[in-house]
């Protein structure tokens, strides 16, 4: 189920993942905010870094958002609504679509503990689930016996890379988008045949699942 791999993108983080035909000034700062955040998170960027990459003023961006957060939340409503916008196709075909465009940006805002992070992470999970369901019924995936924690593995093992870009960009001579290249072949047999010969590991997790340890 190609929709559980996380995908190749352009750099992560820049605005070759943010598909928008928005070419107005407030198009252009969310743009250039997904990529800010994406890269520098929150605290790490400014009003003014947003401005200069979206070819605006600061006061510009003030004027449409009012402040930086409520632009970031006007991120997370983009990407949310693309969700929802992609409901009708196949709903492996919205998570690849949703990793590929914004996969480095929810890694990192999701590693914040706020109600914003929160519900980007209900809507990515469920989502999954649907994957998980319709999957799971076509035969393509083998079922679990927890498929809501399978969907919320689907949408961690998916935004992994993206998370640990800075290391994976040092492992391929600081080339990020090498190393996700080389990566897909690995992460695809994991997926596709599996990587343990035995079931210990397994075994050993549904015990400690079963103990409550």
């Amino acid at each position: 189920m190609r929709s559980a791999l996380p995908p190749a993108p352009t750099t992560p983080g820049t605005e070759a993942s943010f598909e928008t035909g928005d070419l107005s000034a407030s198009g252009r700062i969310v743009r250039a905010a997904l990529g800010r955040f994406a890269t520098r998170g929150i605290s790490g960027t400014t009003v003014r870094d947003i401005a200069a990459d979206a070819g605006v003023s600061p006061a510009l961006v003030i004027h449409h958002f009012g402040s930086k957060e409520e632009l970031r939340r006007e991120c997370d409503r983009r990407v949310i609504a693309f969700l929802r916008a992609k409901s009708q196709s196949r709903p492996g075909q919205v998570l690849d679509a949703t990793f590929s465009r914004f996969g480095a940006y929810a890694a990192r805002m999701l590693t914040e503990d706020s109600p914003e992070s929160r519900s980007l992470f209900d809507e990515l999970v469920a989502v999954a689930r649907m994957v998980v369901d319709h999957a799971a019924e076509d035969g393509s995936l083998r079922a679990s016996s927890d498929p809501d924690a399978q969907a919320v593995a689907l949408v961690v093992l998916g935004l992994a890379p993206f998370a640990f870009t800075a290391s994976l960009a040092h492992w391929a001579n600081d080339d990020a988008e090498a190393a996700m290249r080389r990566l897909a072949v690995p992460i695809a047999e994991i997926y596709t045949t599996g990587l343990l010969r035995d079931r210990a590991v397994l075994e050993a997790a549904r015990a400690t699942e079963a103990s409550g340890a």
